[in-house]
């Protein structure tokens, strides 16, 4: 599969880098994050989660950036240092910087595969583990999750999280269509219909993957590859 050419900005995050909340919510924040740098980079995605965390706790617009800024042990004054912009542009940055790791850990691999069915599984391998990495132990990862709260986003701001979903989205299909021209996709199913479907089953991970559960996200990954290779492939 040919590599597209690098033209890619710099991650999003690294360019910003240049109701009360409940006590346990708060604590659980902390101590995630008590070794985390007081500064720089660590500081925003310090922010990311904790904000990422209470807008799935108690919904983005009960969560006030005095609540982060609480969570984190700063003021608001310093929230507003890393995001000027307000809680609208830190939802706009937080979906940003998830997308921003998916490209590196899903999107940048898999264009280095040319087989196409070692291309698909890398994706659905990585990408499920990905979600699940940072999974709370109440089943869910915040920084997945707040991604349904997109509707909060500007017209503006939407439009660029679509382009960045269209593009990953395209990879899938550009994959699976691959297989369809090898004659290993099976002939009954649609592709958009598969590739949604597979994103969107990695994704809800984000919903309820618990980490002290009896699998492992190593085998929760391979049940998922094996599932979906199974369902799309031709015998």
């Amino acid at each position: 599969m040919p590599k597209k050419a690098s033209t890619e900005k710099q991650p999003f995050a690294a360019e910003f880098a240049s109701r009360r909340i409940k006590p346990a919510v708060k604590n659980q924040i902390k101590l995630q994050k008590k070794d985390a740098e007081a500064n720089g980079d660590d500081r925003l995605k310090q922010i990311f989660f904790a904000a990422a965390q209470l807008f799935c706790e108690q919904g983005y617009d009960a969560t006030t950036m005095s609540d982060i800024g609480d969570a984190i042990g700063v003021t608001k004054a310093a929230i507003y240092h890393f995001v000027p912009g307000g809680k609208q542009d830190l939802l706009f940055a937080i979906i940003n910087y998830g997308m921003d790791t998916v490209d590196e850990m899903v999107i940048a691999p898999a264009r280095e595969v040319e087989d196409a069915e070692q291309r698909l599984r890398a994706i659905i391998i990585n990408h499920a583990k990905l979600v699940m990495r940072r999974s709370t132990e109440g089943g869910y990862n915040p920084v997945t999750v707040v991604v349904d709260e997109v509707a909060s986003l500007s017209p503006a701001q939407r439009k660029k999280i679509d382009q960045r979903k269209r593009a990953y989205m395209d990879l899938v299909r550009e994959t699976l269509r691959q297989l369809q021209d090898e004659g290993k996709f099976k002939e009954q199913l649609d592709v958009t219909v598969v590739a949604f479907s597979l994103i969107g089953t990695i994704i809800w991970l984000g919903h309820w993957y618990r980490p002290d559960g009896k699998l492992s996200s190593d085998q929760v990954a391979d049940i998922i590859c094996r599932m979906a290779l199974g369902g799309i492939m031709r015998s």
